[in-house]
């Protein structure tokens, strides 16, 4: 006996007949691969990201932008745009001191005339509106080795030196030591490179303060 299947059952495709649908599903996931990719790669602006959060939140902390705007102030009142200078990076504000105006060369004692600027720094931190805010205080060298007789091996004890230095200071000020992490970067962080031919750059001895 033969059984007759109902019309309805005999219009349905099967799944093999709808070839489309694999290329649909293929697409799918070439777009989600896409929009992954693009949000990994993209870079939150630092300066928009904050004045959105002020925007929104009721906290009293001052934004990384104006705490900018400060810094610059400060660093115009003491004369000193060619040794110092201070950006917006999407790690955080970071300021930067050539190692001139703050050590002698291959030392870790601070200059005397490093005091007045450090102090107005360490005053602007102890703020209520930025008292909350993390600071890691980072050394770094150019890629000229040290002399034998230098007081440190090599540049990896001296950079970490500077920055504890600097945060033993900012401390002796009234600022709160949990606030801080010293790190020693030596010449593996260049703001310029240097070979054979071009070593020991000025701008490459520095001390930075990344605030978070």
């Amino acid at each position: 006996m033969q059984i007759e299947m109902p019309e309805l059952l005999r219009r349905q495709p099967a799944a093999d007949d709808q070839p489309w649908l694999l290329s649909f599903s293929d697409l799918v996931t070439l777009l989600l691969a896409f929009f992954v990719l693009f949000f990994a790669i993209s870079q939150v602006d630092q300066s928009k990201f904050e004045m959105i959060m002020e925007y929104f939140s009721e906290s009293r902390q001052m934004p990384l932008h104006k705490l900018e705007e400060k810094l610059q102030q400060l660093i115009a009142e003491y004369q000193l745009q060619e040794s110092v200078d201070v950006e917006l990076t999407k790690d955080g504000l970071l300021l930067n001191f050539q190692d001139k105006i703050l050590f002698a060369s291959g030392r870790a004692e601070l200059k005397e005339e490093a005091g007045p600027v450090l102090d107005a720094i360490a005053a602007i931190f102890r703020t209520p509106e930025v008292a909350d805010r993390s600071i890691q205080v980072e050394g770094h060298t150019d890629t000229l080795p040290l002399s034998k007789n230098a007081i440190y091996p090599s540049n990896w004890e001296l950079s970490t030196a500077r920055s504890a230095r600097v945060i033993r200071y900012l401390i002796d000020r009234g600022l709160v030591p949990q606030r801080f992490v010293a790190v020693g970067f030596a010449d593996t962080r260049l703001r310029e490179p240097e070979d054979e031919a071009r070593r020991g750059l000025p701008v490459n001895r520095r001390v930075s303060l990344l605030v978070k």
